[in-house]
C-alpha cells in the first residue's frame, strides 16, 4: 500500500477504536483514552508511522488541539452553573492546582539533578506543574453519570475542571513568557508579561463581544460552527501577530461567547427570553469535532510513548505524585460539604489529565523554551498514569454502584438530538441539557 492508503487506514483504525471504546466503556469500565493510547503504541511498534513525520505534524496538530480545548474550557465557565458551586469549587480548584504545581515543580528539580531534564529552573518546574495542574472533565463526567453520582459532587468537580483549565493555560503561558524573556530585568519581564496578557484579553474579549450579534443572526445556520472555528484560528494568529498570548486570546473569546446568554440578559433587562447562546447545533458539531481530536490526540500520545525509558518511568512517577498532591486539597476542601464517604473517595481519584495537559505540553517547545523538547513524552506518560489510577480507583470507590443498564436505558430513550445535548452539556456547561440527561439516566 502507498503512504496515503496507510495514513487513511491508520486514521480509520483510530476512530473505530475511539468509537468502540465509548460504546464499551459502560461495561468494561475502561475509559476510551486507554484503548486509544494502546492503539497508538501498536501503530508505533508496527512501524507504520515515521518519527520524522510525527515531529513534522506536532506543531500543527498541537495548535489545533489547543484551540479546541481552550474553547471547551472557556465555554464551560458558565456563570449559572458556577454560581452554586463557585465558592467551594473555586477553593477546591485553587487548592489542588496549587498543591500540584508546587509538588511537580519540586519533583522536576529532582529530575534535573538526576540529569533527566536539562537547562531547568524553578520557573520551568512551575510551568510543568501548571501544564498538568487540572483534571479533565471529559473523562470524569461520563463515569459520574453511570453511577448516578450526586448533583453536588458533579457540580463541584465540573467547577474544578473548568477553573483549573483556565489556571493551567494562564500560568503556563506566563511561565513561558518569563523564561523566553529571561535576559530582561524582573520589572521588564513583568511588564512584557502584562502586555502579552492585556493584548490577548482585550482582543479576545472584543472579538467575543463582536461575535454575540453574529450568534443571533446565525442561530440554526449550518455555517455557524465553521465560522466560529475559523474565527478562533484567525484570532489565534492575530493575537500572536500583535505580541499577545494566543492561548489567552482564545480563552477570553470562549468565556465571552460561552456566557453570551447571561451577558445579553444583563444588557437587556426587559428580555424575558433565553438570551443568546451558542446553540445546541453548535455544541453538537463541536462535540463531534472534539471526539475526533480527542481520538487522534490519545493515539498520538501512544505514538510518542517511546524511549528514552527514563522519561517514561519518571512521567509515570509524576502521575502518581499528582494523586498524592490531590489528597490534602480534596480532603480539607470537601470535608463538611455534605458528601457521603463514597463520594469523597470518588473525588480523591478524579484526577485524570487529558487533552488540555497534552496540548499545553507542546507550547514550551513551540516557543523555543530551553529543555522543553523532553516535556511531551514526560507529560504524556503522566497523563497515561493518571488515567490508569482514575480507572482503578473509581471502580473501587464505586464498587457495586456501576450499572451499565443506565447507559443502555439512556440510549434507548433519548433521541439523537438529546444525545448530542447530553454530551455537550459536559463540554460547555449547558445546564438545561445536563439536567435532562441526568433525569433520563436515573429513570
Amino acid at each position: 500500500m502507498g503512504a496515503v492508503e496507510v495514513f487513511l487506514l491508520a486514521v480509520a483504525c483510530v476512530l473505530l477504536v475511539g468509537a468502540a471504546g465509548e460504546l464499551l466503556f459502560p461495561r468494561t469500565r475502561i475509559p476510551d483514552p486507554l484503548w486509544l493510547i494502546a492503539g497508538g503504541i501498536g501503530l508505533r511498534l508496527s512501524g507504520v508511522v515515521d518519527d520524522a513525520m510525527l515531529r513534522a505534524i506536532t506543531p500543527f496538530f498541537a495548535a489545533l488541539a489547543l484551540i479546541i480545548v481552550l474553547f471547551e474550557g472557556g465555554s464551560r465557565l458558565v456563570l449559572s452553573e458556577l454560581r452554586g458551586a463557585a465558592g467551594r469549587g473555586g477553593v477546591l480548584a485553587l487548592a489542588t492546582f496549587g498543591a500540584t504545581t508546587l509538588l511537580v515543580a519540586l519533583f522536576s528539580l529532582g529530575l534535573a539533578a538526576l540529569g533527566v531534564l536539562e537547562a531547568w529552573t524553578f520557573t520551568h518546574g512551575v510551568m510543568l506543574g501548571a501544564i498538568v495542574g487540572g483534571p479533565s472533565a471529559l473523562l470524569v463526567a461520563p463515569s459520574l453519570r453511570l453511577v448516578g453520582a450526586g448533583e453536588r459532587l458533579g457540580a463541584l468537580l465540573r467547577a474544578e475542571a473548568s477553573l483549573t483549565d483556565a489556571l493551567a493555560a494562564a500560568v503556563t503561558v506566563a511561565c513561558i513568557d518569563i523564561i523566553v524573556a529571561g535576559s530582561l530585568s524582573a520589572g521588564a519581564a513583568l511588564l512584557a508579561l502584562g502586555r502579552s496578557f492585556g493584548v490577548a484579553a482585550l482582543l479576545g474579549g472584543l472579538v467575543g463581544w463582536a461575535w454575540i450579534p453574529a450568534m443571533r443572526a446565525l442561530r440554526g445556520d449550518a455555517a455557524s460552527y465553521p465560522l466560529i472555528l475559523a474565527g478562533l484560528m484567525l484570532l489565534y494568529v492575530l493575537v500572536d501577530a500583535m505580541g499577545g498570548s494566543p492561548a489567552m486570546g482564545v480563552l477570553a473569546f470562549a468565556i465571552v461567547v460561552g456566557n453570551a446568554r447571561h451577558f445579553t440578559r444583563w444588557l437587556h433587562e426587559g428580555d424575558r427570553g433565553e438570551g443568546i447562546s451558542l446553540g445546541r447545533d453548535v455544541r453538537a458539531v463541536h462535540a463531534q469535532l472534539s471526539f475526533i481530536i480527542k481520538s487522534l490526540f490519545f493515539a498520538f500520545v501512544g505514538l510518542l510513548l517511546a524511549p528514552p525509558w527514563s522519561l517514561l518511568v519518571m512521567g509515570a512517577l509524576m502521575g502518581l505524585a499528582l494523586f498524592f498532591a490531590r489528597l490534602p486539597g480534596v480532603y480539607f476542601t470537601l470535608r463538611g460539604a455534605g458528601l457521603e464517604d463514597r463520594e469523597l473517595a470518588t473525588a480523591f481519584v478524579c484526577l485524570p489529565r487529558g487533552l488540555a495537559a497534552g496540548a499545553l505540553a507542546t507550547l514550551p517547545m513551540m516557543a523555543g523554551v530551553p529543555g522543553a523538547e523532553r516535556l511531551p513524552p514526560l507529560v504524556f506518560s503522566a497523563i497515561t498514569a493518571t488515567i490508569v489510577i482514575f480507572t482503578v480507583g473509581f471502580a473501587r470507590a464505586q464498587r457495586g454502584r456501576w450499572d451499565p443498564r443506565l447507559a443502555a436505558t439512556a440510549r434507548r430513550e433519548e433521541g439523537a438530538e438529546e444525545q448530542f445535548a447530553a454530551r455537550t452539556a459536559i463540554v460547555a456547561g449547558d445546564d438545561a441539557a445536563a439536567g435532562s440527561s441526568d433525569r433520563s439516566a436515573r429513570v
